[in-house]
């Protein structure tokens, strides 16, 4: 359970503001009664270039809080979250541990699928991008959160900085409890980028005018699966 930001009512995991991806009661939902760092009710995405907008990007809009600005890199980032249910499949026995190497090449292929499917060009693998998404996943199974914004406050653009990455990027991450409890880890790469699909938000990453991408999965000691998707 998490704590509402305002009120500090425990809440599930899976009740984050779709905008800022922070947890929030029924009460304090809506943007303005929780002082919404994100974007505006219509948007999902925002950039963090400072000076202007970038051409042929869509739905973003520039940071109102310096404090969330990191110089030299301008990253869009997506704000809402999947928390991923349990799924088994129809008896079939359940996997003995998650190969977390396999997972992540097999979600790269995945969205590959999904945008070739689409009309949409392959995204690359990049090692940069990858070890963002790895250290995100890592970061969020050893401090037990699911969120785009780190517990000390940091977010995408300052990961994006650490790792020398200057680009107009994305992001995109997946938690389920037990992914042990899948059958396979194709069957858990499909689920990842299934749910990624059927939220607008994260679709939008996946399906946009992007060219590289990296995966990081990392699967905590009680077998939650953490999965980040960065961008560029």
């Amino acid at each position: 359970m998490a704590e509402c930001v305002v009120c500090g009512e425990s809440v599930p995991v899976s009740d984050a503001c779709r905008h800022c991806a922070r947890p929030v009661c029924d009460d304090h939902r809506e943007p303005p009664a929780h002082d919404c760092p994100g974007v505006e009710s219509d948007s999902r995405v925002w950039y963090t270039d400072p000076d202007a907008g970038r051409d042929g990007r869509t739905g973003g809009r520039e940071l109102s809080n310096p404090r969330r600005l990191a110089a030299g890199v301008a990253v869009a980032v997506l704000v809402a979250l999947v928390v991923g249910g349990i799924l088994a499949a129809g008896g079939a026995p359940a996997l003995d541990g998650v190969d977390d190497e396999r997972l992540e090449a097999l979600v790269v292929a995945e969205v590959n699928d999904a945008r070739t499917a689409r009309g949409h060009a392959p995204l690359e693998p990049n090692a940069s991008l990858a070890a963002v998404a790895d250290a995100h996943s890592a970061d969020m199974a050893a401090r037990d959160y699911v969120n785009h914004t780190a517990p000390n406050g940091s977010g995408v653009a300052e990961r994006y900085e650490r790792f020398g990455i200057d680009c107009f990027g994305s992001e995109n991450i997946y938690y389920t409890p037990n992914g042990a409890l899948l059958v396979s880890e194709r069957t858990l790469a499909e689920r990842v980028v299934a749910e990624w699909l059927d939220s607008p938000g994260h679709r939008e990453t996946l399906l946009g005018n992007f060219s590289r991408q990296g995966i990081g999965v990392v699967v905590a000691g009680d077998g939650g699966v953490y999965v980040t998707q960065n961008v560029c």
